[in-house]
């Protein structure tokens, strides 16, 4: 996948993305991402690094964060989730109906 991050990169660095208001978690290091710049780097190395799914999901469960959205293909992610612990709500957006449904929910 490294081929095509470079791609990916230019791609991400056409986007704005603003300080977000809700915690973002990056897969790679499981860490809490506030910066912009940071949140591009780290989308990039998604493509081509390990995701540490476990990790991260006892780091959320330990920044006592109970509600996931999740944007995916498929819900595979919430049902590996909740196979580590049944603490924390994952909602899937993968269409959309489901994002409708989760948007209402969270009313975003």
């Amino acid at each position: 996948m490294k081929p095509i991050a470079y791609k990916f990169k230019i791609f991400l660095d056409k986007i704005i993305i603003n300080k977000p208001n809700i915690k973002f978690i990056n897969s790679t290091n499981c860490r809490h991402e506030n910066s912009s710049k940071k949140i591009k780097k780290n989308l990039v190395k998604q493509l081509y690094s390990t995701i540490n799914w476990v990790g991260c999901i006892n780091f959320i469960e330990k920044q006592n964060i109970f509600n996931i959205i999740e944007f995916t293909p498929k819900n595979m992610l919430k049902k590996i989730s909740q196979q580590i612990t049944k603490n924390i709500n994952i909602n899937s957006i993968y269409n959309v109906k489901t994002f409708l449904l989760t948007s209402k929910k969270y009313k975003i």
